[in-house]
């Protein structure tokens, strides 16, 4: 207990509005690179543009999307590792080639999508809906269909209040599972242990404004124009789009529910 003390002064599990400050400072550690270098060009607009770059499809919440062929997005700024010489910052509106090999810019999804309709083949977001309100995430699912062309796919991940319901309610060793393994990422001192805690911290930690299950998940996405019928429940890196599914984190498997929508 000294050890973890030392290690992580102040911290209190059970005062999730204290700690989103340390998240935040997290976060900032988190979006650096090496080099970050601004595209004469400008944003792309259309497909065409989006072509000429190499791009196919569009990552939302990455600062570094580990698609070849993808643009990065994200609402925070990406900068430059600090002693590396001046350091750069992304500001919103202008497209950075980051590190010699992969598309960022900085994108508000409370804000309509700077991109022609029917601009690229796949929209995916890991774990990202669940931080926003549902007005924002219907706003943001409708211009990402907007975005996509006929035929293109948008695949979401985001946990799966079902699977801590039931571990909740049947002691199924789930919500052990999910606590060790958060306790490998070292973000924080272990947290506690009690079932009703591990089920409160994935409302109300981590910025969290709203958590999904498969049928509200088919909810915001028939809101946003999808039609039902090309809404799906998929596994993990298994999806129409073995390029866009491959994109899905191992470490969040435990907890996570995939679905696809085809445009």
């Amino acid at each position: 207990m000294t050890e973890q003390s030392d290690r992580f002064p102040g911290w209190d599990w059970d005062d999730p509005d204290g700690l989103a400050t340390r998240l935040d400072a997290f976060s900032a550690q988190v979006a650096t690179c090496d080099t970050l270098e601004a595209h004469p060009g400008g944003l792309p607009h259309d497909h065409a543009d989006f072509r000429e770059l190499g791009l196919t499809g569009i990552e939302f919440a990455a600062f570094r999307t580990a698609h070849p062929q993808g643009l990065g997005t994200d609402l925070a700024a990406l900068c430059t590792s600090p002693g590396g010489g001046p350091q750069a910052t992304a500001e919103p509106g202008t497209l950075y080639r980051v590190d010699g090999d992969r598309w960022f810019t900085r994108l508000d999804v409370s804000e309509p999508l700077p991109f022609a309709d029917a601009s690229v083949d796949w929209v995916y977001a890991e774990h990202l809906i669940e931080h926003v309100t549902m007005p924002v995430a219907v706003g943001w699912l409708r211009e990402a269909r907007r975005v996509l062309r006929p035929g293109g796919v948008l695949r979401l991940t985001t946990p799966d209040l079902a699977r801590y319901l039931v571990g909740y309610a049947t002691g199924d060793g789930f919500l052990a599972k999910h606590r060790r393994r958060l306790t490998t990422l070292g973000f924080g001192p272990p947290m506690p242990a009690r079932p009703a805690f591990l089920v409160n911290q994935i409302f109300r930690h981590y910025g969290h404004q709203w958590i999904y299950d498969l049928d509200e998940l088919r909810h915001v996405l028939t809101l946003a124009g999808f039609a039902p019928e090309r809404i799906r429940p998929c596994a993990y890196r298994q999806g129409a789009r073995a390029d866009v599914a491959d994109l899905d984190t191992a470490f969040r498997t435990d907890e996570t529910i995939y679905v696809e929508a085809d445009r």
